[in-house]
């Protein structure tokens, strides 16, 4: 089990308690944001992970900096993984997509991140790619955006059932990246704690907010109501497992009512 860890992410927050919460998994952390020079320490993996809501400003890598920090990564040494995104998937509705063979169609917001995967497999790094859900937590931009959504009542609800939002918090995240960074997989894998369905996660959170339910709306409307970014994040329906992970045993599911009780609190 390795024990040193570099974490590469945009400073606030979020990177310094996901950074604290692997430590408290008995590893040493490093952390460093994505600068475009990369220098990465003596240590056993680094993760790069430039933000953890990748539609936030700075929220997916430049060109070439992906591949530039898996080599600086290679040249001491350390494995690399690269934390991506479920929503890079296309809307499947109530299928189940999979990392080994999902249906990727990027929104222009997020290109530089499909990019940034070819890159990484071009390396010369030991390579791990993980496409991580949503990150719901409180404080987080996902978290706001739903809350802001809900009270400005245009975060509104696509007609129809079978519509999913994968979920991830940060502790499942932490525990993972202690647990699988140093194995022996390689290649992609879905990093999700919990699928939500979409009307029963805005059920849920508009009753802890205390506001109106959200409208029904064709799917369209809802779209243009909610705006690109909350469109992207909420209303893209991706069934999302992450079966495989789970069934190598370092990642345990958490219920999505939880997660959501945890992040609007």
């Amino acid at each position: 089990m390795p024990t040193a860890f570099h974490l590469i992410e945009s400073v606030g927050p979020e990177r310094d308690q996901l950074a604290s919460l692997m430590q408290a998994e008995g590893v040493a952390v490093s952390v460093s944001a994505p600068a475009d020079v990369p220098q990465v320490p003596a240590c056993d993996a680094a993760v790069f992970l430039a933000n953890e809501d990748p539609l936030a400003p700075s929220g997916v890598p430049s060109p070439g900096q992906v591949e530039a920090w898996a080599n600086a990564a290679a040249r001491v040494g350390a494995r690399f993984v690269l934390c991506s995104t479920v929503l890079l998937y296309a809307d499947g509705g109530e299928t189940e997509l999979m990392a080994n063979d999902p249906e990727l169609d990027a929104a222009p917001q997020l290109q530089a991140l499909a990019d940034a995967e070819l890159e990484l497999f071009g390396s010369s790094a030991e390579i791990l790619l993980l496409r991580l859900g949503l990150i719901l937590e409180a404080g987080g931009t996902a978290a706001e955006s739903l809350r802001r959504g809900l009270t400005a009542r245009s975060l509104l609800n696509p007609e129809g059932e079978g519509r999913f939002v994968p979920l991830l918090d940060r502790a499942t995240l932490a525990h993972a990246l202690v647990s699988i960074a140093p194995s022996d997989l390689h290649g992609g894998w879905d990093l999700v704690a919990s699928d939500a369905p979409l009307t029963e996660l805005l059920h849920a959170a508009a009753t802890l907010l205390t506001v109106p339910e959200p409208e029904v709306a064709p799917l369209e409307s809802a779209i243009a109501s909610a705006g690109t970014h909350n469109g992207l994040r909420w209303l893209v329906s991706r069934r999302v497992t992450g079966r495989d992970l789970r069934e190598t045993g370092a990642v345990q599911p958490h219920d999505w009512n939880l997660i959501l009780k945890e992040a609007l609190a």
